[in-house]
């Protein structure tokens, strides 16, 4: 299925909203664009989610390692 993007002045362009929705784009993501033949480009994921998952997973991995280093302490 083909859809029409319009590019504004800043050569920006906006992602049909059913596009959005079927690959759950969110505000703030960030997609990596690649030239993939004369006339098409490719939009793909951006590592940067899984880096802010990364950051986050080893928050709490700290605060678990804390907590069982405060219980061994205790004991």
């Amino acid at each position: 299925m083909k859809h029409s993007c319009k590019v504004n002045p800043k050569g920006q362009i906006t992602l049909p909203s059913e596009i959005r929705k079927v690959l759950k784009i969110k505000d703030n993501d960030i997609l990596l664009a690649r030239i993939i033949g004369e006339g098409s480009i490719l939009l793909e994921e951006s590592s940067n989610k899984v880096n802010k998952d990364r950051v986050a997973l080893i928050s709490i991995l700290d605060e678990t390692f804390d907590t069982f280093k405060k219980r061994e302490e205790t004991s």
